[in-house]
Parts: C-alpha cells; structure tokens; sequence
C-alpha cells in the first residue's frame, strides 16, 4: 500500500519512519529542509515538492502541514488523488477548515479523517496520542494501529470534531503554560518555587479534571472574594517588575463574572454541580455576546 506524507517537519518526519516498514512511503514538502532530504535519502523514499500526477498512485495522504495551510494542501492533492484514497489530515486546521476539505474531497470521491495529536510530539513521539473523526476515522486508526501510534476513533463525529477537541484542549494547556511562565518565574525570583510545588500538592492529590470542575462550580459562589486575590497576585507580580500580562486576563474575566452575579443572579442550586454551573456561565457569556452586537 503507498502512502503519501505532506510536510516533512518533525511530525511528517516521524511518521514516515515509522511507516516505512508497512507502507511504500513517498513524501513531498514545498520546502524541503536539510533533514527531510536526508530522510529521503536514508530511507529510500522518494521526495516531491509539489502536488501531482504522482499522487495517483497512491492509497493514502497523512497530511502533516500547518493549519493554515491544511485546506489548500487538500485541495490541491484532491486534485491528483484517485477515488477511494484516503486522506488523513493531521493539522491543527480550524473545524472550519476541515469539514471544507472533507467536503471537497468527498466530492471527488475520496474518503477523509480529521487526526490530532494529543500531546507533544518532541516529547512522546511515536507513544503520543491521536484523536481521529469522520466518516473514515476507523481506516486511519487501523493504519495507525499498523505503525503503532495510540489512536482513538469519535464516535458519531463528523470531520471537525476532533480539530475542535484539540483547540479546546489548547485553551486550557497554553493557557496554564502561559500562567505556569508567570508564575514559577514570579516564585525562583523570591527563591519560594520548591515550597511553591508543596502547596500545589492538593491538586496532585485531587486529579486535574476533577480539579477543573470543582473551581468552575464554585467560581460562582466565589468570584467576588477571588477576584481581591487575584488584585493582589498582579500587585505581586508588578511589585516584584514582572510580566502579569496573562494574570491580568484573569483579573478580566473575574470582574464580568462578578458584573454577572449582580446582573444575574444564579439560582439557589446553579453551584450544585458542573452542568448547573456551566449552564449560567453559557447563558451570562451569550448575554453578554449579543449585548455587544
């Protein structure tokens, strides 16, 4: 089976190796670096630096490129590619943007995966994590599977689901690495950053996503005294001549959390669980949404 690699960057690169012993593996990348010719040359493999009438030959496309650029690449191999081929897009593309390249090339006949990674490639390599949806995502994971990367098919999801996992997923991991810069930098400063990890412990001990849920539910029942906390961690930080940028985003959202509370008042039992506290949350933030408009 031949098996065509888009994007020869760190991810493209890994997967190409590892697939070499179960698939013919050509690759093709734009702008060839050093290390993807190289690759090419160790392994044998042919290297193309554009979309062509080599493509239809081949069985399947995992698309390594950037988002950005992850519905042109579709198109253009869509373009060249047979019907029945299956192409896997392993982007960080928009859903948008990859339920448009699902649709096109379902158009001509060819089957699509939406593919994720979950987790840091540089880190885990081949060990890291795929999340895959669509009409065909049970075919890519059984590939997947051949080469030995941990995958998991979305049940019911359309194309789009699983780029929408992976973005929400970056909110909230960007997010705490960008307060996890502020803070632990704040802490080697007043030489406190060991003990810092001592008092973090309860959250080791609780879970993280247990963790989550329980400071959303109660963030209604504590926005007010919290936000004077989060006054004083900024004071801290400026105090100390140091970056609060992203701390003072939280400072924002805790004043229209608090705003909210007075404009609308949750009921009695809304901090009772997640659900109830995520269903005021919604309600205030789509207020708050069409009040703008």
């Amino acid at each position: 089976m031949k098996l065509a690699i888009i994007g020869c960057g760190e991810v493209g690169r890994l997967y190409a190796r590892a697939a070499a012993e179960s698939f013919e593996v050509v690759l093709c990348d734009a702008y060839p670096s050093p290390a993807a010719r190289e690759l090419a040359v160790e392994m044998g493999m042919s290297l193309h630096e554009r979309a062509g009438d080599w493509l239809a030959g081949v069985d399947r496309v995992w698309s390594c490129v950037t988002g950005d650029v992850a519905a042109a690449v579709a198109e253009q191999a869509g373009s060249f590619l047979a019907p029945r081929a299956l192409f896997v897009d392993l982007s960080t593309a928009t859903p948008a943007d990859k339920r448009f390249s699902a649709d096109f090339l379902r158009g001509r006949g060819i089957e699509y995966a939406d593919a994720v990674i979950m987790g840091a490639i540089g880190m885990t390599g081949l060990r890291t994590s795929l999340l895959v949806s669509g009409d065909a995502a049970e075919a890519a994971v059984a590939d997947f599977t051949t080469i030995g990367a941990p995958s998991r098919a979305l049940e019911n999801a359309r194309p789009g689901d699983a780029a929408a996992l992976k973005l929400l997923r970056t909110v909230l991991t960007k997010g705490v690495e960008a307060l996890a810069v502020e803070c632990l930098v704040s802490a080697e400063k007043q030489g406190v950053r060991e003990e810092l990890y001592r008092v973090l412990g309860d959250i080791d001990t609780q879970g993280f996503t247990a963790f989550l849920d329980a400071v959303v539910r109660s963030h209604l029942l504590h926005a007010e005294r919290r936000s004077h906390e989060v006054e004083r961690a900024v004071a801290q930080l400026d105090q100390a001549h140091l970056p609060s940028s992203v701390l003072a985003g939280t400072r924002t959202l805790y004043e229209r959390t608090v705003h909210s509370l007075a404009a609308h008042p949750p009921g009695p039992d809304a901090a009772a669980s997640i659900d109830s506290a995520l269903a005021w949350l919604l309600s205030v933030s789509e207020a708050d949404a069409s009040a703008v408009a």
